[in-house]
């Protein structure tokens, strides 16, 4: 089992199988439509199945698996209109989030968040760590703005649809693209401006859509 890019430690059996699955549900190791059979995955981890459900349920509400009446749960398919849809609501809570962090953003906010992208870039092709800078990255501007709500959900959205970045990254090669429009993001803070850095923020967010489209 591998939860290396999470922190939570497994406290009980139902964390341990909540862990155990959004880490493979969001590295793509159960892919979509992917069959989770409760007694299996108690086998696996040396529990009972009832904390297997419990943790199923969970990451039912969270996105990340479907249950369907009477057949069980599966990896959620995302549509490309719903992955859309997932990634404009994205769009718009970084975007809020952004424009709070303009406000009292500053050199020594613009110096770390650069030394985060250079710890980004440096990934080259290695997603697992490519996902984990790019996380980073952008929790660091949300925790800027103060608003932990909107971190929270956040970090929801993107893990629902972390399979399909990750689909992105190793079919499109475009990790080493995406230093100019981070860049951008830090100079659009660095400016103080809200409106500026909601806009750079939507528009970084939103044009990953048209690529990941293409993938579902």
């Amino acid at each position: 089992m591998s939860i290396s890019k999470h922190d939570e430690p497994a406290t009980s059996a139902q964390q341990q199988a909540y862990l155990f699955l959004r880490d493979k549900i969001q590295t793509g190791r159960l892919p979509g439509g992917s069959r989770i059979k409760p007694e299996d995955i108690a086998d696996e981890l040396g529990i009972s199945r009832m904390p297997v459900r419990e943790a199923i349920r969970q990451l039912d509400s969270e996105g990340l698996l479907t249950i369907r009446p009477n057949r069980g749960a599966v990896v959620t398919v995302l549509s490309p209109d719903r992955l859309a849809e997932l990634f404009e609501m994205r769009a718009a809570l970084e975007g809020v989030c952004a424009r709070h962090a303009a406000v009292n953003f500053d050199e020594e906010a613009g110096e770390e968040l650069s030394n985060l992208l250079d710890m980004l870039n440096r990934a080259g092709q290695n997603v697992d760590l490519w996902i984990r800078r790019h996380e980073a990255f952008h929790n660091f501007i949300c925790e800027r703005a103060n608003r932990p709500l909107m971190l929270a959900e956040v970090k929801r959205l993107r893990a629902v649809v972390e399979p399909y970045l990750r689909m992105a990254q190793s079919h499109l090669e475009t990790m080493g693209n995406s230093n100019l429009a981070h860049r951008q993001l830090i100079d659009a803070l660095l400016t103080r401006d809200p409106d500026r850095a909601e806009a750079v923020m939507r528009h970084h967010i939103n044009v990953t859509v048209a690529d990941l489209r293409s993938l579902v």
